[in-house]
């Protein structure tokens, strides 16, 4: 009887060192990963070239490609240098699995290209005082502005107002625009519109909406390099419900873009 009950602690505490040893394996840490960064706007991201590599990385993207590395299991052992979208695009030999760096998703038709992590709307800022616009037909009739170049010229152009737009160089001369009522709006990129509205809220109007441009940044997933576009979609979605994207963009661009309501 008492070899017999030995026997069986045996195989039981055998199954309990296999059942430790699995579970050891399957918890084991994912291999660390290399992120490109294109440091092509310094709001989302900014840093230190050296060599091939960002040293001192900072910025919202900075942010969430190391949030979103522990999401995956992983951490992140270096950030890598590509300093175009047509780069990262066309590499096929690169040292980097994961490039977060403003790439709008309309870049690639590709699977490669996650579900969209930041907006690429545009804004709309009012002039103080005036009726606050809620629809785009209510801004027809005004005098829309916005910065040469940007996603809100490319919209301002789009919407058939009564009077000539007015396109200028750089935030500041748009904000002194809206603040003497030259213009009635401001066209802005909803990333950029937190920053662009700090510290000058008792001089302007509200932030009333956005308008639709584009389909959002994703993260770009190097094709066998141990990361899969559908994970990486999954983290994101945890990213977005448990309020961490909100929360990174709040801290980093002033506001949480995708709280702004869409004018239609």
């Amino acid at each position: 009887m008492s070899r017999v009950f030995s026997l069986a602690v045996a195989v039981l505490a055998l199954g309990a060192s296999s059942a430790s040893g699995s579970s050891a394996a399957a918890a084991a840490p994912a291999t660390p990963v290399a992120v490109a960064l294109g440091l092509g706007h310094p709001l989302l991201q900014a840093g230190v070239v050296r060599g091939r590599d960002v040293i001192l990385a900072r910025g919202f993207e900075v942010e969430l490609a190391r949030v979103l590395a522990r999401r995956l299991g992983t951490r992140i052992d270096r950030f890598a240098y590509v300093p175009s979208t047509r780069r990262l695009l066309a590499s096929g030999t690169s040292s980097w699995q994961l490039a977060v760096a403003g790439i709008e998703r309309a870049s690639s038709t590709g699977a490669r290209l996650s579900a969209s992590y930041l907006t690429t709307d545009v804004a709309v800022v009012a002039r103080r005082g005036m009726e606050r616009p809620r629809r785009l037909a209510d801004l027809r009739s005004g005098v829309g502005c916005a910065t040469r170049g940007s996603a809100g010229a490319t919209v301002l152009s789009s919407l058939r107002l009564r009077t000539t737009p007015v396109v200028v160089a750089g935030h500041n001369r748009l904000r002194d625009l809206l603040r003497t009522g030259a213009c009635d709006v401001a066209l802005v990129p909803a990333f950029e519109v937190g920053r662009f509205v700090a510290g000058h809220q008792a001089l302007l109007g509200p932030v009333v909406g956005r308008i639709r441009h584009g389909d959002g940044l994703g993260v770009l997933v190097r094709t066998g390099a141990g990361q899969d576009v559908g994970t990486v979609n999954a983290a994101l979605t945890q990213l977005r419900r448990d309020g961490t994207l909100g929360r990174l963009a709040r801290g980093w661009l002033g506001l949480d873009p995708a709280t702004l309501p869409r004018l239609r």
